[in-house]
Formats: C-alpha cells, structure tokens, sequence
C-alpha cells in the first residue's frame, strides 16, 4: 500500500489493530466507516440539515430566497479561509495567523486604490504576492528550522497586527470603492448561467464517480454498484437544481459563491488525483515514512503555508469588496481566525493531520455561516454566537479525538 490516503484503500485498522472492511455495502459497513473517519463529510451535511430546519423552524425567512442568497456571500471570505487552513491541517500544522494575514493583505489592496491612486489589478496582484510570501516565510520556519507551527504562527498573528494597524494607519479603516474590487461581491450569475453552471459540476461530479468506480474495478478492488453511483448523482444533481433554482428567485448565484466553489473543485482535484495532493496525507499520516520514501516533507510542509496564505490573501480581497472598507476590527479584531478554523475542522480535517478535503471545508464553512446568519435572525449578541460557535467546535474536535484513538493514529507522527 501507498503512502497516499488510506481511504483509498479497502480495509482499516480499529481498536487494537484488528482490521475494518469499508468495501462493499450494508449498514453495518457504513456505521464501521463512520467510526473510522471515512464518511466524514456524512455526519457535516446531516449537521447543516438539523441547523436549517431548527432556524426555519423558528423563523421562516431563513430559508427565504433572498436570505440564502446573502448566506452564500457571506461564507465567501470564511469559506476561502478555511480552504487555505485545510492544507495545514492535512500536514498536521496549525496556522494561527490566517485572519490577520488576510487583514493585511487586504489593507494592502485597500490602501493601493484608495490612498495611492493604483490600478486595483496590480494592487490585487501584490497583496496576493504578498500574502504567499507570508506563508513560504512562516513554513520556512517550520519545515527547515523546526520551531512548532503553533508558536510561529502565533508570532505571525502578533507581528501582523501590527503591520495591519501600520499599513490602515489613523482610524485603523480605510474605505473601498473600486468598481472592479466592488464587483466581486454585487454581481450575480444571470440564470442561464447558473443553470450551466450547475450542469457543469453535475457533470464532472458524474464523470468523477464513473472513473473513480472504473479505476478500483480495473485495479481488482471493490467498487460501489452502479444504483448506487446512479443515486448520488441523481442526489447531488437534485440538490444543485434546488439551490440553484432559490438563488435564481432573488438575483442569481452570487460571482463570489461561483468563485468559491470554483476554488473547492480546483483544490478537491488536487489532493485527490495530484501527486501533491497524496503528499500532503502522507505527511499528515507519517512524516518519518513519508521522507523515507522520497518526499521533499520540508519542501511540501512550506508548500502547504505557501497556498493557505495566499487563499487568505484572496479572502481579503473578497471581503474588501464586501464591507466595501478595509478595517483592524473585522479581519484581525473579530470572530473570523476562530470560524475559518472550526469550519475547516467541523468539515472533516483533523487537527492530527492526514485527513480533510476542501470540500468538507466548504461545507463547514456552511455550519458556520448558518449559525451566524440564523443567530443573526434571532438578534442574539456577539457573546451568544460565539459561546454556540465554542460548543460546536469542542463537539467536533472531540468526535475527531475519539475517531483518531478508535484508529489507532494517535501519536504516529514523524
């Protein structure tokens, strides 16, 4: 067996080392999944699921057209954060410094087209530079001088706030008006193409089941029958036309969801079909096996801080051209490093490493968002939203601790 994920292969270890079937089907299959961590994603949706229904029960304007449609673009710049913190977390790596990066990054955008008079693409393409450049230095830190992430990025989150404020200066905002940053987040999709778009990822989610279930037949392992596949898809082909068809009642998909689900499918291809994306597990499993069989691990550790920063440098475009300012309060001095990271650990990554995907990420950022927006709806304060968003984060690194020991992966790490 490869160093890539152990999901792709058929059997896993439980307690004590005996091994676990997670091919073939029945129930009692899918709960020994479960417990083991592969279906991650299962117990995240039905979470969404039970968070709409309450809201809508209690009020039912959540699930009005022109409330989803604000929820969409509301999880835009936590959703592109936790994407970014999902690749660390796949290492085994925390980066505490991801809201602040994105404040400055951000700052810098503002500050060039407000105050400096610049062009907002050049000005959009620095504070992308500048925000890979922060991730390369910090995993630089990491991978080759070996200070822990945590007190590096923690260093980064004090360092940068500083730099923010100096950047902002007097006020600590500055105001964003460029029309092309402002278009981000005030354009929809018109409905012709909205509707393509969803053929689009109903077709390559299809074509993606298909060579996925053709692959593991050819390699002479077990593959789900052909109902099955025929029933996701016709899932996930049910669930586009209805959300496509609800944001279609209000003004369409909003460019900036379009851009975000764009980024999930990118980065969901890469660790899963790229030899990058099966480096990254293979550290987070093992490091020490990991370099043994020839990967750079210093090289894609820095790798890893390099794509999380510089997706935090586009959420900060993203919510530049949303609260359409730029200020210390609402990327440094908020909420926002504690809901990128619950969301990304919420949709499956576990602070152990070696296991995630961008597309749980983008559904925890959905139980955040939910909450917030659904908490919003029943005027409950700043200290009521962020104690429910605590609980709910304990609850799932819990449930990923005690998936971990139930696998027996507790303490692998080279």
């Amino acid at each position: 067996m490869t160093l890539a994920r152990k999901s792709e292969d058929h059997t896993r270890e439980g307690r004590g080392g005996a091994a676990v079937s997670t091919a073939g089907g029945g129930w009692r299959d899918a709960v020994a999944r479960l417990r083991h961590g592969d279906l991650s994603i299962v117990p995240v949706a039905i979470t969404l699921a039970v968070i709409w229904i309450v809201f809508y029960s209690l009020d039912s304007i959540f699930l009005s057209p022109r409330n989803l449609s604000f929820l969409f673009l509301q999880i835009a710049v936590i959703g592109t954060i936790a994407l970014g913190v999902t690749f660390v977390l796949l290492i085994g790596e925390i980066d505490l410094s991801v809201a602040v990066t994105s404040g400055v990054c951000a700052a810098v955008t503002g500050v060039l087209v407000t105050r400096q008079g610049w062009d907002p693409v050049p000005a959009i393409l620095l504070a992308l530079a500048i925000g890979a450049a922060v991730g390369a230095f910090q995993g630089f830190f990491v991978a080759v001088v070996g200070v822990p992430s945590f007190v590096v990025t923690l260093a980064g989150l004090l360092g940068l706030q500083g730099v923010m404020l100096l950047i902002l200066g007097r006020g600590g905002s500055v105001n964003v008006n460029e029309d092309l940053i402002r278009d981000l987040t005030t354009t929809y999709l018109s409905e012709p193409v909205g509707w393509l778009l969803a053929a689009a990822i109903a077709g390559i989610y299809a074509l993606v089941q298909v060579r996925r279930r053709a692959k593991r037949l050819a390699s002479g392992l077990s593959a789900p029958g052909l109902r099955g596949l025929l029933i996701r898809v016709a899932l996930v082909v049910a669930m586009l036309a209805v959300v496509v068809n609800v944001l279609n009642d209000y003004r369409g998909i909003p460019l900036a969801s379009a851009l975000l689900v764009a980024l999930v499918a990118i980065f969901g291809y890469v660790t899963r079909w790229m030899r990058f994306g099966r480096y990254l597990y293979a550290i987070g499993g093992n490091a020490e096996a990991a370099r043994r069989a020839g990967i750079d691990v210093a090289k894609v550790r820095i790798a890893a801080f390099t794509l999380s920063s510089l997706l935090c440098a586009v959420a900060g475009v993203i919510g530049a051209s949303r609260f359409a300012s730029v200020s210390y309060t609402a990327f440094a001095g908020g909420p926002l490093l504690l809901e990128a990271i619950a969301a990304a650990v919420i949709g499956g990554a576990t602070i152990f490493g070696g296991r995630g995907s961008p597309w749980g990420a983008l559904l925890g950022a959905l139980v955040m968002g939910s909450l917030s927006n659904g908490l919003d709806l029943m005027q409950a304060g700043t200290g009521t939203k962020l104690a429910i968003s605590g609980a709910i984060l304990l609850v799932a690194v819990t449930g990923d601790a005690l998936s971990q020991r139930g696998r027996g992966d507790i303490g692998v790490k080279g």
